[in-house]
């Protein structure tokens, strides 16, 4: 019955929200083409991706532009999203991999250990569930893969070892020596972990990598869908969707379509109309974090799946009410870009040329403001194209 009024309830988000973000995007614009108003802006973060992998092989993590200096900081997890999408690239294009050859020499030099059959990523005295599942997802992704195929069986392998048996995960395969919120990690670490299974399935046939990953998307959907009203967090909605995404096209099990619509139609509820029309942010929830790029760029990507899948079941009012969502928020996206025209006033244009900034407040460009945006605007692309 809980499973019946989670739809339900989603519908009634929908109907609330519909109004409002079409309205908006009438305001914005009376003619929009989604694919023209984003190929150039794209073809300068490629510009940005290139330019920014340092001689070791790592990304530059953070910039502060105002200060033309470089963060000392790094996080791992966002430098293996960058990691998966320059492995992806060089798929497509060749050109792209001396640089994805680079980056991943020093990923399984320095950051990838084992322990048995059991690999995961080292980084700043731990293994997070998360960094694992995105040196997986690398693997699959990369042109190297029959290189790797035993790195990435292992890495399957430490992530299983993380999961028990109902299907919940550890956040930490090494665990820090601080305290950490469990619930919170694993908004985001949960969904990147399914994610990794479900594409390790895909790229190896192993039947194992994808009854785990069932089993875990089948708690989550539990959790976060059917007592939403309980553990509601927006930062699991992406990696969910993109998840059950890849799982509804495996079995074509509609409860996972389901799940996809519940999550987005409640996340549609931050979606500015008002204000800053296209960013993920509501002041009246700031318990959802600060306006952020990063977060605009996985939403977005996150409801680019979701519209997807509205259109291979068939729900015309769901297609429409995403479609000009997203609408929305890639002219967001696109706002805070670096252009060429004020990234050639700056004294190292290649450091900011097609960069994203986090917000209109935060004038920084960090690896994964640009990565997240680049692979919302490539789904998009992708849907859009089909139609």
């Amino acid at each position: 019955m809980h499973k019946i009024l989670s739809v339900l309830i989603g519908c009634s988000l929908l109907l609330t929200g519909c109004g409002l973000i079409e309205k908006a995007i009438e305001d914005e614009s009376e003619e929009f083409d989604l694919i023209s108003t984003i190929d150039g802006p794209y073809e300068l973060m490629e510009e940005w991706l290139r330019n920014n992998m340092r001689e070791k092989g790592l990304f530059h993590y953070l910039y502060f532009i105002d200060k033309a200096e470089y963060s000392s900081g790094n996080n791992a997890i966002r430098q293996l999203m960058g990691s998966r999408l320059l492995a992806e690239l060089s798929k497509e294009d060749e050109s792209w991999l001396p640089i994805h050859k680079k980056n991943l020499d020093f990923l399984f030099k320095y950051w990838y250990k084992e322990e048995g059959d059991k690999g995961y990523i080292f980084y700043a005295d731990k293994s997070k569930l998360g960094a694992n599942a995105m040196a997986l997802r690398t693997l699959v992704y990369s042109p190297y893969y029959d290189e790797y195929e035993d790195e990435a069986q292992n890495l399957a392998e430490g992530i299983y070892s993380l999961m028990d048996d109902e299907g919940s995960f550890l956040p930490w395969y090494k665990e820090p020596d601080y305290e950490y919120d469990k619930e919170r990690l694993l908004y985001f670490y949960s969904g990147e972990a399914i994610l990794s299974l479900v594409e390790y399935y895909e790229r190896s046939g192993d039947e194992r990598a994808l009854e785990m990953a069932i089993r875990a998307q089948d708690y989550y959907i539990d959790r976060y869908v059917y007592q939403m009203d309980k553990y509601y967090y927006p930062a699991y909605v992406p990696w969910h969707t993109l998840s059950l995404n890849r799982l509804y096209k495996i079995t074509g099990n509609a409860a996972y379509a389901n799940a996809i619509f519940v999550m987005n139609d409640k996340l549609l509820e931050i979606l500015d109309t008002t204000n800053y029309i296209g960013r993920f942010y509501n002041p009246q929830t700031p318990q959802y974090g600060t306006p952020h790029s990063s977060s605009d760029g996985v939403y977005t990507e996150g409801l680019a799946y979701a519209y997807e899948i509205a259109i291979l079941v068939g729900d015309e009012e769901r297609r429409d009410h995403y479609r000009a969502a997203l609408e929305l928020a890639v002219q967001n996206l696109i706002s805070l870009q670096v252009t060429r025209e004020e990234g050639n006033k700056h004294d190292y244009p290649v450091r900011v040329v097609g960069g994203m900034k986090v917000s209109v407040t935060r004038n920084e460009v960090r690896i994964d403001t640009v990565q997240h945006t680049m692979d919302a605007l490539r789904k998009i692309v992708d849907v859009v194209s089909d139609q």
